[in-house]
């Protein structure tokens, strides 16, 4: 079995006829359904896809049941304004909406396809910035496979309500079952990845001291949100890993003639104060440098309203946590340097070496 998170993945269509002239060729739809040109060899996409997600989830793609009143919202926009084109572009445009209104008629508001994602999510600035869907952060997904018969959004809106304001809609624990018996009742040709697949929320009422390390590994990379990771993994990890269980969290970081700045959490780390930022996925950060340089060399550091500091700090240096590596920043080379892999770390004497570890290295460069 493997145990994974899931998501809805809604597609759209364009907001503007010049959008509709640009992908005229081959909608986003029709990338999905028959591949970038034109067939299914490889199965794999890129696809704007959620921060939390990780290798192995589950994507179900479903064409928008409201994109429908956009294409006819643009169909009556180009008719009403024909004299701004030329004959080629203007039939350009309303085959291509003519092609898009038959392909929403089969496809709109049902689920179509599933893919697996095959790689962590990454940010990717584009340079158009008249797309439709405005997420910068991008997933591979492969082993895509259409569905034979298609699943209806009126067969489990009661369940799972679709979010309108984003493309993508979270699928967890029984939302997940439910969805997957649907599918696997009306379809008999399955990838075998989604017959194995299992949402298993992780059972908190069994974390101690003693078993946390075993049960959380289990589980985290199907944290989704950050506040998830710090309170089931990075506050049991940092009580071990400082020189004190105590630490402190949301502080705050004033620089000279600079606002003030919030890091996630602070530790001390052979006797001097240490920042430490907490992320899902290091990789899908848009410009995690510059937010880890305004941690660094700080006039005061805000432990908490009633405790500042503004020496004994660790000027040059950041350590950085995600849900698979753990990481030092170093300010004066503007390096983010990976340190130690989080699968590696399977017990609180793990921990206590990898202090050792990072204390080293905090010294050496």
């Amino acid at each position: 079995m493997n145990y994974v998170q899931a998501y809805i993945s809604n597609v759209s269509f364009p907001d503007s006829l010049d959008e509709v002239y640009d992908y005229a060729h081959l909608f986003n739809m029709e990338m999905l359904l028959l591949g970038d040109e034109g067939e299914y060899e490889d199965r794999v996409t890129s696809w704007t896809a959620p921060k939390w997600c990780k290798k192995g989830d589950i994507v179900f793609f479903m064409h928008a049941k409201y994109a429908n009143s956009k294409i006819s919202k643009l169909k009556k926009e180009l008719l009403s304004n024909r004299e701004w084109y030329s004959n080629s572009a203007f039939w350009t445009i309303m085959n291509a909406l003519i092609r898009a209104k038959k392909m929403h008629d089969i496809y709109g508001g049902k689920i179509f396809a599933i893919g697996k994602i095959s790689g962590n999510p990454a940010y990717e600035k584009t340079d158009n910035e008249n797309l439709h869907w405005k997420s910068n952060i991008y997933a591979p997904i492969d082993d895509i496979f259409l569905l034979e018969n298609l699943i209806d959004i009126s067969e489990f809106s009661i369940e799972i309500e679709v979010s309108r304001q984003s493309s993508i809609t979270p699928v967890f624990g029984e939302k997940f079952d439910f969805i997957k018996n649907l599918i696997l009742q009306k379809n008999s040709i399955i990838e075998k990845y989604f017959i194995d697949s299992v949402a298993e929320p992780m059972p908190l009422y069994r974390l101690n001291d003693d078993n946390w390390l075993k049960i959380v590994n289990y589980h985290r990379r199907g944290f989704f949100l950050e506040a998830q990771f710090r309170a089931f993994y990075v506050d049991r990890f940092l009580k071990v890993l400082g020189d004190t269980k105590s630490f402190y969290k949301e502080c705050g970081c004033k620089k000279e003639n600079k606002s003030k700045t919030f890091v996630d959490n602070v530790i001390k780390m052979n006797g001097k104060y240490l920042p430490v930022e907490i992320k899902l996925s290091v990789s899908a950060e848009k410009d995690i440098n510059s937010q880890l340089a305004s941690y660094c060399n700080l006039k005061q550091l805000y432990l908490t309203a009633d405790k500042v500091v503004n020496d004994n700090i660790y000027k040059d240096n950041v350590l950085v946590i995600d849900t698979d590596k753990i990481y030092i920043y170093y300010d004066k080379k503007r390096m983010l340097k990976e340190v130690f892999e989080l699968d590696d770390i399977e017990s609180n004497h793990d921990i206590v070496k990898l202090k050792e570890v990072i204390i080293n290295l905090l010294n050496c460069l």
